[in-house]
């Protein structure tokens, strides 16, 4: 009777952070087309950092964040998707919910640490004060 709460419980938590991670999602209409995207970035480069070389690197970090943040997004559709054929899918357990999130996590937090080194990347490109007046 215990162990059947606890498994409710866990079953319940594990819904809760699903949701909480599927609302985090960022909405596919809200996000620019990868050429606009493109175009505004490699323009506040052209405007801020005029050595040629430096100006390269950091448009090419860019376009690497940018299909970074596409396959995370994808990641994250594939994981609304899956989540919901197990949700009606009534012989499915919460170790192939735990399964399913763990995947999820593994992907997420590489995604993270590939987003972290390219965003430090762009930061020893620049100084201070051009880093500040791009993001601005």
């Amino acid at each position: 009777m215990k162990r059947m709460r606890l498994y409710k419980k866990g079953m319940v938590l594990m819904a809760i952070a699903i949701g909480f991670v599927l609302s985090c999602a960022p909405s596919p209409p809200s996000m620019l087309p990868y050429d606009e995207a493109a175009s505004q970035w490699d323009a506040t480069v052209d405007q801020h950092i005029h050595d040629a070389m430096r100006a390269a690197k950091l448009k090419q970090l860019g376009r690497r964040l940018d299909v970074l943040q596409t396959a995370f997004s994808s990641d994250i559709d594939a994981l609304k998707k899956d989540s919901t054929a197990l949700n009606a899918d009534y012989a499915s357990t919460g170790d192939d919910m735990r399964q399913l999130v763990g995947r999820f996590e593994r992907k997420r937090n590489l995604a993270l640490a590939h987003y972290r080194d390219i965003i430090f990347a762009m930061r020893r490109e620049v100084s201070a004060k051009e880093w500040k007046a791009m993001i601005d």
